[in-house]
């Protein structure tokens, strides 16, 4: 299937946890910062499996942390900042940045990465696992020159390629 028979034949659907997250976070830009139930209440929807590591950090040391992350205007560096999280790791650090802006930002994931490996808009780790900086770079800037192109939310590319790799899965499942 090519990029444009998904993005046009794909129907983006959030599940029902997402939405309502959406909607319990609506104001965290105005806010700028998160608060440690609502840190956990994101990272939850990516991987649930560090909780115990979430758990780790402060009230004090999420709020920091985020509220920096939000104020910089440096992908890069909005990364590393989040990635000083306990648990955080590039793709959870994601999704916390998709709940704060999902027009601007993705979910790292292994599917979508995939998906466009096949399609050849990137060339590196066709696995999609143990993702670089670089490549969380070259992700971002890809699914928003699709979601540009498309005239919708970056959330919006990821969701449809992650959703057409689970509808076109022929090997099994990535976690049991």
């Amino acid at each position: 299937m090519t990029l444009d028979q998904i993005m046009k034949g794909i129907q983006y659907k959030e599940p029902e946890q997402i939405k309502t997250l959406f909607n319990k976070l609506a104001n965290i830009k105005n806010v700028g910062y998160l608060t440690k139930s609502q840190l956990i209440s994101i990272l939850r929807i990516k991987s649930g499996r560090p909780l115990n590591h979430y758990q780790k950090n402060t009230e004090y040391n999420t709020r920091l942390t985020t509220e920096l992350a939000f104020a910089t205007n440096n992908d890069r560096l909005k990364m590393h900042i989040l990635t000083s999280l306990y648990g955080v790791r590039y793709p959870a650090a994601s999704t916390i940045l998709m709940f704060y802006d999902r027009n601007r930002f993705p979910i790292i994931d292994i599917r979508a990465w995939k998906q466009l490996h096949r399609l050849e808009l990137v060339s590196t780790n066709p696995g999609g696992i143990n993702f670089r900086l670089e490549e969380c770079e070259e992700y971002f800037k890809v699914i928003r020159g699709i979601a540009k192109e498309y005239g919708c939310t970056a959330r919006a590319v990821e969701k449809r390629l992650y959703d057409y790799s689970i509808l076109s899965q022929t090997e099994p499942r990535l976690y049991l």
